[in-house]
């Protein structure tokens, strides 16, 4: 039990003199960035409440690169999301599944807090997969619908060396779903709140 408590303490030590000694390498802004983010996804529309699914898990990776000046970036970002629940209709039991997989277009002003926090602000065009489908004892039926759609966000990154940590918040709005060739009043407006980690180039 020693001998791993020791390692342990060890590795922390090795790791905290590394970002350190890296932190003194600067990367300014104007340096390309790739992330990976883990993201509480909540659609907002009523009728995903309904459905008990409006709650899930989002994963997803995104890069940048510099446009014309060092604060200002284009980049692409492409997530998944899923979501399942039950509801009970007529006193049958089904089982709803949901998988949305945004691909946006963005772009995003950087400023610099200090040498080591960005805060970025930013907006962007999007075209998003939407897959509903339900099982009722075993018999499945669902559909699927592209959907345009625009989203704006704010992150905020803490730097180490090449290295970097932050926290994101995201609301996308989409137009109406079609599903079964039936418009919908319904959206897959969304909000989006998490963590990423990524490096710079």
């Amino acid at each position: 039990m020693k001998k791993w408590t020791v390692l342990i303490v060890v590795a922390a030590m090795v790791f905290t003199a590394v970002s350190l000694a890296q932190a003194q390498q600067r990367y300014p802004l104007g340096s390309g960035n790739v992330a990976f983010k883990v993201d509480y996804l909540r659609f907002t529309d009523s009728d995903f409440k309904d459905l008990n699914v409006e709650n899930g898990i989002y994963f997803a990776g995104e890069f940048y690169m510099p446009f014309f000046n060092p604060n200002l970036y284009l980049g692409l970002e492409v997530g998944y999301g899923w979501s399942s629940g039950d509801i009970n209709i007529i006193g049958a039991d089904v089982d709803v599944d949901l998988d949305y997989v945004p691909i946006e277009f963005n772009g995003k002003y950087a400023f610099e807090l200090d040498p080591c926090l960005v805060l970025a602000l930013g907006a962007g065009i999007s075209y998003n997969y939407l897959n509903i489908d339900a099982d009722v004892n075993g018999i499945s039926a669902g559909d699927s619908d592209w959907l345009f759609g625009g989203q704006f966000f704010a992150d905020l990154n803490y730097k180490m060396g090449q290295w970097f940590v932050g926290a994101n918040v995201k609301y996308q709005i989409t137009e109406d779903i079609n599903l079964n060739d039936l418009e919908t009043d319904a959206s897959a407006s969304n909000f989006r709140a998490g963590g990423q980690f990524g490096f710079m180039f």
